[in-house]
């Protein structure tokens, strides 16, 4: 997945010296300067020292050739700071990471916006201690940029500096809405997979099955529905089967969506979910899975 490469670039970062971050990364960095999130409008000032070394769908990392850690930018539509953390804390567990705040969250102002800020505690997967510094900033145009540094606890004073002097040239204006793509998701689209192992009477058998079905209007409105099944076949005497054991689940959410740039942010009754998609004719790709259009 992607966040875990990215999670491992990070340890990359807090392990090498700033001088391999191009290596780190697999290609030149972006040079220092303004970044803007294209189709976002958002942009910021990238400190001096640091660079752009990787930019995977909304998601931007600079590493610097100066400061161990790792900053990750990154735009979304929130209304509220709960929005913000929600994504926040999706990036955490996507990174199979588990963090409590050393500092809980609190509401400030930055840049004339409001913001939300907090300190983060957890540990990389060698058992290492990573602590983070986290703000989240919210837009007058239904926009945000959650910025997240991380680094081993000794280094966060500087790195938190850092940070803050970035967040403070941030700036913004209305997101470019990628209506042809909205429009060009109209319909219905599904996902399967399911199998049987085994089948004989002798040593049972088990079946599973996962769908889902995602129904866009074209126009801004989607409706969700998954289901899943599994059932369990014991084997008996005399060549018959002798019972079975099953379990079915099923999930269902409803809500808006958008387009911006390659990003899909759905907005339903459980939440925000964004993932950036790749639609080719009558397939869809989105979070590492395909959706093929029924209808």
């Amino acid at each position: 997945m992607i966040l875990f490469r990215m999670f491992f670039l990070t340890l990359a970062f807090l392990v090498f010296p700033g001088s391999l971050l191009a290596q780190v990364a697999g290609g030149p960095a972006a040079p220092a300067g303004r970044s803007n999130l294209a189709g976002w409008n958002i942009e910021y000032q990238v400190p001096k020292g640091w660079r752009v070394v990787q930019s995977i769908g909304r998601i931007q990392m600079l590493g610097s050739d100066t400061e161990a850690g790792a900053i990750f930018v990154a735009p979304g539509l929130y209304t509220s700071p709960n929005e913000a953390i929600a994504d926040l804390t999706l990036f955490y567990q996507s990174m199979n990471l588990m963090g409590h705040p050393i500092e809980p969250p609190s509401e400030t102002t930055i840049a004339g916006l409001r913001a939300v800020v907090a300190t983060i505690a957890s540990q990389d997967q060698m058992m290492r201690p990573v602590h983070g510094r986290f703000i989240g900033m919210l837009t007058a145009h239904g926009t945000g940029l959650n910025l997240l540094a991380m680094t081993t606890p000794d280094k966060l004073s500087g790195l938190r500096t850092t940070l803050e002097r970035l967040a403070a040239t941030v700036k913004a204006t209305p997101p470019s809405i990628n209506r042809q793509a909205v429009a060009a998701l109209g319909g219905t689209w599904m996902l399967y997979s399911g199998g049987t192992s085994g089948g004989s009477s002798v040593t049972g058998s088990t079946s599973r099955s996962y769908e889902e079905t995602v129904v866009f209007d074209g126009n801004g409105r989607f409706q969700y529905q998954s289901s899943s099944s599994f059932m369990l076949n014991t084997p008996g005497s005399g060549g018959s089967y002798g019972g079975g054991a099953g379990s079915a689940s099923s999930d269902s959410d409803q809500g808006t969506y958008t387009v911006i740039e390659s990003t899909l942010v759905l907005k339903g009754t459980k939440g925000q979910f964004v993932v950036d998609i790749q639609l080719q004719g009558d397939r869809l790709a989105a979070g590492g899975k395909t959706y093929l259009r029924s209808r």
